[in-house]
């Protein structure tokens, strides 16, 4: 296993091999690659792949890379992160390393292990170079549009989440993410280009860095009320402790969610809809709470003759359908429409 305190060095005018898993298969491991722009006192960084499941942003940063690195607006530092949990067999199926701690929780202390001290080499390479903007590229680990998530709701940026998406999540959640980490320092976005092995989320990710590098202006234009629609705080919704979830509603699992759940990704779910099937211990096998602690699950949902439903008009967003990523990350984050402000 390579070093995952080092950060290699790819060279620019050496373009990658015209197969994606070749080149992933070369990579020496977490790797960046600095391209010079047309303005040399401006920089913006792009990181992706900091979950090895997730592949738009590597197959968008190929695609670029192929179509001759265009020189973009302003210096661009690209960093890939989780290279090692990519590959790793069956490729691109391993959000971390087995064992290990989820990268994109490691950005805040402790930092001893080994995903922890790359979170560092990242946040290091990002404070040296100072860039005006951050851009973060992930998947959704079930079908969903694409959308931005930001820490900070202001002018700066919704122009920056506009020009990628028309959905805006803006989150006072702090869970030591990448966007956590580098907001006090650059302005951030974290951008879903959609379902992880969706080729339309690859489609957007290619066009996503195509804009992110060309553009000469990430903050110019804000965009009209009812062009991009912001969303706050939304809650996650979590497995108990010890409870069991399975999508086979032979399994007799504490919650077995619906196998359609992630058609309801961006839509209004209502009372009455069914979400999940509850087995004895009904809603205790579910926990919510909204950024402050709260547990909020009993405002938001009810239980009805074993059926999980809202209890009162709710947005959903990220619902999955891998039990695996139910389990260990959550379900799903739901909002409240009195909760959000879409102008």
């Amino acid at each position: 296993m390579t070093d995952p305190l080092v950060l290699h060095r790819l060279d620019p005018a050496r373009p990658p091999p015209a197969s994606l898993e070749a080149w992933l298969e070369a990579l020496p491991g977490p790797a960046m690659l600095q391209v010079p722009g047309a303005d040399r006192s401006r920089s913006r960084a792009l990181v992706t792949l900091l979950h090895g499941n997730e592949p738009s942003g590597l197959r968008g940063l190929h695609t670029w890379w192929r179509a001759g690195l265009a020189t973009p607006a302003t210096d661009l530092l690209v960093i890939i992160a989780s290279v090692e949990a990519a590959r790793t067999p069956p490729r691109f199926s391993h959000r971390h390393l087995p064992g290990e701690r989820d990268l994109n929780r490691c950005f805040r202390a402790p930092w001893q292990d080994a995903p922890g001290r790359l979170a560092q080499a990242i946040m290091a390479e990002l404070v040296a170079l100072g860039p005006e903007a951050v851009l973060d590229l992930h998947n959704t680990s079930g079908r969903s549009p694409p959308f931005a998530v930001s820490v900070l709701d202001d002018a700066r940026h919704r122009a920056f989440a506009s020009l990628f998406c028309d959905h805006l999540i803006v989150t006072d959640l702090r869970l030591g993410a990448l966007m956590d980490a580098a907001e006090h320092l650059f302005p951030t976005l974290t951008v879903e280009c959609g379902g992880s092995g969706d080729p339309q989320a690859d489609a957007h990710a290619a066009q996503v860095i195509h804009r992110y590098a060309a553009s000469d202006n990430l903050f110019g234009a804000l965009p009209a009320s009812d062009t991009l629609k912001v969303f706050h705080n939304p809650v996650r919704v979590e497995l108990a402790q010890g409870a069991r979830l399975s999508f086979d509603p032979a399994d007799q699992a504490d919650v077995t969610l619906a196998a359609d759940i992630t058609r309801h990704n961006f839509d209004l779910c209502r009372p009455g809809d069914t979400l999940a099937a509850l087995g004895t211990s009904g809603l205790a096998a579910l926990v919510a709470r909204d950024h402050r602690g709260r547990p909020v699950l009993g405002e938001l949902f009810t239980s009805h003759d074993g059926a999980l439903t809202p209890r009162q008009p709710l947005h959903l967003f990220m619902a999955t359908g891998r039990a695996d990523i139910a389990a260990s990350d959550c379900l799903f984050y739901v909002a409240p429409v009195s909760d959000n402000k879409t102008s």
